[in-house]
């Protein structure tokens, strides 16, 4: 068989290539410190390195999700304490009206601080995010909660929904609270009510209805729970009338710009100038809200009349407004429980997303790292193998007939 030089000099760079690229290989595994560098390497550890891969992507993403919560119930439980406390001093300060000795200017100056504490806990139910969201909006985390209209009260423009966040593959978990749940439905320690201007009304500037109070608790028991409607039937008379039947109760009663206006066991004033056909509504309610609370203990103080029906009056809207905070505390207090069980599930999730970490990478790295003694020792059997092929090829090449010519 005759082998030409041709051939000897393809099979020495074919044995030559094979071994060099052997050895660029193990050079890229020593560099990587993986194994397996493409799916050709081991198609089936491949595939679960992918597998593995995907698994640490999802806890990892799990993780972060724990920590957005965490955040965010944190700070829902930190304005809660803050709440928790003004309402403490609010009912402080509802005890210490309730002296008899205290006169109607000893009476200003706590409905001074009153509205201070009012402004304070307005500010804290309108607390923001990190992110600038509002903490207590439900859904509506860009609309601000709380916030006052023509009349100066504050109304609810949040919603009722609630956010959770996935922490692992079946399990969500709530991260906001809504203020409707938590300040508004409330209930009320006596039957109650709440203003309204309606929104087509005429007069520019608008004009506006003060919150109010239930001075003869009997009286507004016994219509309670009819709504109550005062319709302007000219810019000085207005009609008083049941919402759901019509019933004039009263007709052109003389209007009194910031007159007080009783009606039905109620007390409130419209303040401006009211057009033709302008409605106002007061509007019963089991429920209230905590800074209506609030504004009505400082409508009580402001109104304060010192006769025996305005003590009684006050005494009996003192007495609902330390209930109604009590109220407002056990919300609030039920609230911060529920958060705080919430955060022992993110810590106790947390701990088992990392032990599943540790051990996915543990997996993965078995399946993917290399075994440094035994590469070093296979790079240097390659290079050995290199060396030798070099070696035959210059022998071999070297070889001539004329060598066994003598």
């Amino acid at each position: 068989m005759r082998i030409s030089t041709v051939q000897i000099y393809d099979r020495a760079m074919s044995s030559i290539q094979d071994v060099t690229a052997q050895q660029q290989k193990t050079q890229q595994q020593l560099a990587s410190g993986k194994r397996v560098l493409t799916p050709a390497d081991d198609p089936v550890a491949s595939t679960r390195i992918l597998e593995l891969k995907q698994e640490l992507s999802v806890n990892q993403q799990f993780q972060r999700n724990v920590e957005l919560a965490e955040g965010r119930l944190s700070l829902q439980d930190d304005r809660l304490g803050g709440i928790n406390e003004v309402i403490e001093r609010l009912r402080t300060l509802a005890v210490s009206a309730g002296n008899g000795a205290l006169t109607k200017d000893d009476l200003g100056s706590i409905a001074a601080e009153v509205e201070s504490r009012l402004d304070q806990l307005a500010g804290l139910l309108n607390a923001r995010d990190a992110s600038g969201e509002y903490v207590f909006s439900g859904f509506q985390g860009g609309t601000q909660p709380f916030q006052q209209d023509d009349s100066g009260s504050y109304r609810y423009h949040g919603d009722e929904g609630v956010r959770y966040v996935q922490i692992d593959a079946s399990v969500t978990i709530q991260s906001t609270i809504n203020g409707q749940a938590i300040f508004e439905d409330m209930p009320t320690y006596t039957n109650s009510f709440f203003t309204r201007a309606s929104e087509g009304n005429q007069a520019e500037p608008p004009a506006t209805i003060t919150v109010g109070q239930v001075v003869d608790q009997a009286d507004y028991d016994a219509f309670y729970p009819e709504d109550l409607v005062i319709e302007f039937t000219s810019p000085n008379t207005f009609d008083l009338r049941e919402k759901s039947t019509g019933l004039t109760l009263q007709s052109n009663v003389a209007y009194a710009p910031n007159g007080t206006i009783n009606a039905q066991g109620t007390q409130f004033e419209i303040r401006g100038a009211p057009a033709t056909g302008d409605t106002f509504t007061v509007e019963s309610t089991e429920k209230q809200g905590l800074l209506t609370t609030v504004e009505k203990f400082v409508y009580g103080l402001r109104n304060f009349a010192p006769t025996t029906d305005g003590r009684e009056a006050f005494e009996s809207l003192l007495e609902g407004t330390i209930a109604n905070f009590d109220f407002a505390a056990t919300s609030v207090l039920e609230a911060r429980g529920q958060l705080g069980a919430r955060l022992n599930t993110l810590d106790t999730g947390l701990e088992q997303l990392k032990d599943a970490e540790i051990l996915t990478q543990e997996v993965l790295g078995n399946l993917e790292s290399i075994d440094y003694a035994e590469t070093v020792s296979l790079l240097s059997l390659q290079q050995f193998s290199l060396d030798a092929a070099y070696s035959s090829f210059n022998r071999i090449t070297s070889l001539s007939l004329f060598d066994r010519i003598r």
